[in-house]
């Protein structure tokens, strides 16, 4: 069954699934648009909206078949100035303790690269800003797609700096998750170490103080700061390494080892989302490390480094988890606030309503620009207000 699973990503057979998926949703193309012409997923939508979100599932549909993937160069490319490439240093050894090491054999920090917006920043002007607030953003993607790169990420560091009180955003290309599984496709926790280390550049490189910076993700990106947040909670003193001022989530997704997907066809908000379910299943089988498909949960399901949405813990961090009222994931944003909260922490829940799963990165394809500027203006205004 898993060499079937594989056959796609492969050529000839990528080329020809392609060819064969165009003209299949190129026949649905007219069904889609006589039904949304008068029924759409949600009642404020428009008619462009519904059409566009019904296109983009199909399209994500396709790429998880294939297994489209971009390369993650370590050179500027379009970037110019604002690529860095953020360094995995000797001396940081020892910092990497406990999950970091849970594959140990075939995973070790690396160098990655990055992308600051809207200009990098250095040791020398850190001293100079007294208004300084840096963003460190891991991007969404499902931890098999994405990077921090203009492309991909430019819209989410545009939202945060003309919403919030940051003046500089940090986007790290973290390593992706790659099927089959073999000796570079980077499973957990090779994106957990990459954040770690985009950290220490910002705070041992740049010495930016902690109280100036604040953790952010969306997604995936989004179970990947929590899980940081969660190492620095229990290792932070241990390493020398201090808390972040305050954290903004959006639409994390925070059990990805769970290879069941019968949750999304059950889910009220399945119409009104784009994820499909084969998405989910490429980045639960990638970032685990095995081949789908899987008769259960994740080898990596029990480890709450992983599976945020089963294991609380204690952090100072206040937490703003944001989620959109139309994803199917919205139900277990709220489950995890409330139980962060029972924790003992500081959390916000905001949800807006009109919008899909992850809308901080998909708004521009979508159409749902003026949702996510509502909700980031909200989220600027608590992050005012928790950095007092």
């Amino acid at each position: 069954m898993a060499l079937f699973t594989n056959l796609f990503a492969s050529q000839p057979f990528k080329a020809l699934y392609v060819i064969g998926s165009l003209f299949f949703n190129a026949s649905r193309l007219p069904l889609w648009i006589l039904k949304y012409a008068f029924v759409r997923q949600h009642p404020t939508w428009t008619f462009k909206q519904a059409v566009t979100l019904r296109v983009f599932r199909a399209f994500i549909d396709v790429q998880s078949t294939i297994r489209s993937q971009p390369a993650l160069p370590l050179t500027p490319g379009k970037e110019g100035d604002q690529f860095v490439i953020i360094k995995r240093k000797d001396e940081d050894k020892d910092k990497f303790k406990g999950p970091m090491l849970a594959n140990a054999q075939t995973v070790q920090p690396t160098d990655i690269g990055g992308v600051w917006y809207p200009a990098p920043l250095t040791a020398a002007e850190v001293e100079k800003r007294d208004d300084l607030l840096v963003i460190l953003h891991f991007h969404g993607g499902a931890y098999v797609i994405g990077d921090g790169r203009i492309e991909y990420s430019g819209p989410i560091a545009r939202t945060l700096l003309e919403n919030t009180p940051a003046t500089h955003v940090l986007l790290p290309s973290y390593r992706l998750s790659k099927l089959p599984p073999g000796p570079d496709s980077n499973p957990f926790p090779a994106a957990l170490q990459d954040a770690l280390t985009s950290y220490l550049y910002l705070i041992d490189e740049l010495n930016i103080p902690a109280s100036k910076i604040a953790l952010g993700g969306d997604s995936a990106g989004g179970n990947c700061a929590i899980a940081l947040l969660r190492y620095i909670a229990e290792f932070g003193t241990k390493i020398g390494v201090p808390q972040p001022s305050a954290a903004l989530l959006w639409s994390p997704w925070l059990n990805p080892t769970n290879p069941d997907t019968s949750f999304e066809y059950n889910n009220p908000n399945f119409p009104s989302d784009y994820i499909p379910a084969s998405f989910l299943t490429w980045g639960v089988a990638a970032l685990a490390g095995q081949n789908p498909p899987l008769s259960g949960p994740s080898v990596i399901a029990s480890n709450p480094y992983a599976n945020a949405l089963e294991y609380g813990f204690k952090t100072p961090v206040p937490l703003w988890v944001n989620m959109g009222g139309t994803e199917v994931l919205c139900e277990d944003g709220r489950k995890w606030a409330e139980m962060m909260k029972g924790e003992g922490n500081e959390v916000v829940f905001d949800v807006e309503d009109s919008v899909c799963h992850d809308v901080l990165l998909v708004a521009p394809i979508v159409g749902m620009t003026e949702g996510v500027g509502r909700m980031a203006k909200r989220a600027g205004e608590w992050l005012k207000g928790v950095r007092k």
